[in-house]
């Protein structure tokens, strides 16, 4: 995968041809003393990292002419959503749960456990229930599809989770719907990181024009100093 640095798309079309945009940000650090799969559980809020994280990021979308701010159920999603909607005073704000987090009976379990089977609850579902990696990427589709019908010639923030994010990442970028796209050695979404996505103005064109990745909260230079191209058409 080709990896290059690109400017920001240019806004200078009639609204009718521009890109649509989609920024995918994965919520900030969250409170987890007990090191534990927090998944769809309640209360698992934003830790004060988090929220020095998520204004962070709030800085790299503040100038963006937004349209709609999207975000899961989940509270450290919320929150981070919101602190990104400050510098947004009237773009609406509306909780979808097609951005939520995996449904996993993993969930509650302490991460060690997570690693006997390579943090794949995809393929080692514990209930009839859980949610398959095929199923993560239908739903994301939707929501993808939906903001492309409502948006067109627009810019989205949708606030979500680390797996919806590399999904948003690999998928879009051609690689195949496998856990091995999802997993190192690829690099996994930072917290607060964006995956923008830039569609072109036909409804039929499922893939992107480009998926860029920028992670401002990374230590590391390579992903935290502006967008990296992750595809181009």
């Amino acid at each position: 995968m080709k990896i290059f640095q690109e400017s920001k798309p240019t806004q200078g079309l009639p609204q009718a041809q521009r890109p649509t945009i989609l920024y995918i940000v994965r919520h900030a650090d969250v409170h987890n003393p007990q090191d534990v799969l927090y998944g769809r559980l309640p209360r698992y809020r934003l830790s004060e990292l988090g929220r020095r994280q998520a204004e962070v990021t709030a800085q790299v979308l503040a100038e963006e002419p937004l349209s709609a701010i999207y975000t899961s159920p989940q509270l450290r999603a919320r929150q981070t959503a919101a602190v990104i909607a400050k510098a947004h005073p009237d773009v609406p704000v509306r909780i979808t749960r097609l951005l939520m987090e995996v449904l996993t009976g993993w969930q509650g379990r302490p991460h060690s456990e997570l690693e006997e089977i390579n943090f794949n609850f995809y393929d080692n579902p514990v209930n009839p229930g859980d949610e398959r990696l095929e199923q993560l990427w239908a739903r994301l589709n939707r929501f993808v599809g939906r903001v492309r019908r409502r948006y067109p010639g627009g810019a989205v923030v949708g606030v979500t989770h680390g797996d919806i994010c590399f999904l948003a990442r690999s998928g879009f970028a051609g690689l195949p719907i496998e856990i091995a796209s999802i997993r190192r050695p690829h690099v996994y979404p930072d917290k607060g990181s964006i995956t923008r996505l830039t569609f072109g103005a036909d409804l039929k064109e499922t893939y992107p024009i480009s998926v860029e990745y920028y992670a401002p909260n990374d230590p590391d230079p390579e992903w935290s100093q502006g967008w990296v191209v992750m595809k181009k058409a």
